[in-house]
């Protein structure tokens, strides 16, 4: 492969590694002395898959990603103008769907400038400070008795009932019973914690909408999320076109096949984690803006699944048959699992990797993402004198003329 192909990819993926660390970065200077670490674990899915597992995923992808530009550049029919054209495509959907989740609503407490959190009194004002009840308690308070409570109870389901239901059908003696309500601080049945809920969503809207209370870290975010949603595009696509070119990409880079392979591999399994917390703060938003829904939500991230299934069925062969097998059956049951026990992953995912999650998780999600890249490595530089030696991915003769080992 020629060393176009390493360089522009490089390129591609510090760009898209340095937005990761800004964007986190940017968060933790904004609230560094007020919660800041409890921003960090409810917004898991954005201020912590991203610096860890998203560098993994790009070190992991960074091979297959030279093989795939290389291979459109190089040896695909119109491969040159389809690359182009693929580019213009990412950038339009990344910028599109950024907008589309910048602007959606609920909003993330941490799109709230630390000082109007403080402010903040509640509805009526200092209901607290006088002993009267809530219609929507200061957010503060609220955010400080979630995070006290989360890692003692293995998710927050319980706490997240619907809001939507049949007004043909009478409520269920689930949704009267009366239950802790935390946006309003006290026990509270279905139809008032529903309006209670409302009211704090609303309102966090309202004040991360005012440019004079809106933080700094959400004004960047609207910069840093297009580069977000590029990679997870670029990921998709880049994955799958290797899946449908693998008999080209098997005869032009036979000796890397091994090392791409294992890096799509690495890199699936780290995505997996995006989902996870993704849907861990799903839960969180529930309990706290109220659950307007069904059995399922659907978010963006859910399209990881299916992707990784997808991988494991061309890219184990190396494993052998009997193992790839296995592995294949695992991906579609491991699915198949996470279908019908939504719920319950979902409250292990709240528990363990969003706001219910210990002060030290980071750091073990921190040794994973070390582990990854372990595993990425391993084996690797004794490969590379070989891979370097027998690569017959060359670019074109001066006259025009594609060399004969390509």
């Amino acid at each position: 492969m020629t060393r176009g192909a390493y360089v522009f990819v490089a390129l591609v993926y510090l760009v898209l590694g340095a937005s990761f660390l800004a964007s986190t970065a940017t968060m933790i200077r904004e609230f560094y002395g007020y919660e800041w670490l409890t921003m960090l674990l409810t917004h898991s899915h954005l201020f912590l898959f991203f610096p860890l597992f998203g560098l993994l995923v790009l070190a992991a992808f960074y091979l297959p990603s030279v093989a795939f530009a290389h291979m459109y550049w190089y040896h695909v029919p119109y491969g040159r103008l389809r690359f182009i054209f693929g580019i213009f495509v990412a950038v339009g959907l990344s910028v599109g769907v950024s907008h589309l989740l910048t602007s959606a609503h609920p909003r993330g407490i941490w799109e709230i400038a630390p000082n109007a959190i403080r402010a903040d009194k509640g509805v009526p004002a200092n209901c607290r400070a006088s002993n009267v009840p809530c219609e929507r308690a200061p957010i503060s308070d609220v955010l400080g008795v979630l995070r006290a409570e989360s890692p003692s109870r293995l998710g927050l389901s319980e706490f997240a009932r619907s809001c939507t239901r049949d007004k043909l059908l009478p409520a269920t003696a689930i949704f009267k019973e009366e239950r802790y309500c935390f946006p309003a601080m006290r026990m509270l049945p279905g139809d008032a914690c529903c309006t209670a809920q409302k009211r704090f969503r609303d309102d966090v809207g309202a004040l991360s909408a005012n440019p004079r209370t809106r933080s700094e870290a959400a004004d960047l975010d609207t910069i840093f999320m297009p580069f977000k949603v590029f990679f997870i595009v670029v990921m998709i696509v880049v994955a799958l076109m290797l899946a449908v070119w693998r008999n080209k990409m098997d005869a032009l880079y036979k000796s890397k096949v091994p090392s791409i392979e294992r890096g799509i591999m690495i890199g699936a399994i780290a995505m997996l984690f995006w989902p996870i917390m993704d849907y861990g703060y799903q839960q969180t938003a529930d309990v706290l803006f109220g659950r307007e829904y069904g059995a399922f939500k659907w978010r963006w991230s859910v399209v990881i699944g299916p992707w990784v299934v997808l991988l494991l069925f061309f890219f184990l062969r190396r494993l052998g048959e009997n193992l790839a097998m296995v592995g294949q059956f695992s991906g579609i049951a491991g699915g198949l699992f996470a279908v019908l026990r939504y719920q319950d992953i979902n409250n292990w995912a709240q528990r363990f990797f969003g706001a219910g999650a210990d002060d030290w998780m980071p750091f073990v999600f921190g040794a994973l993402a070390f582990i990854g890249v372990a595993a990425l490595l391993w084996r690797q530089r004794a490969r590379a004198v070989q891979e370097d030696a027998s690569s017959p991915g060359d670019p074109p003769a001066p006259d025009g003329t594609q060399p004969a080992a390509s």
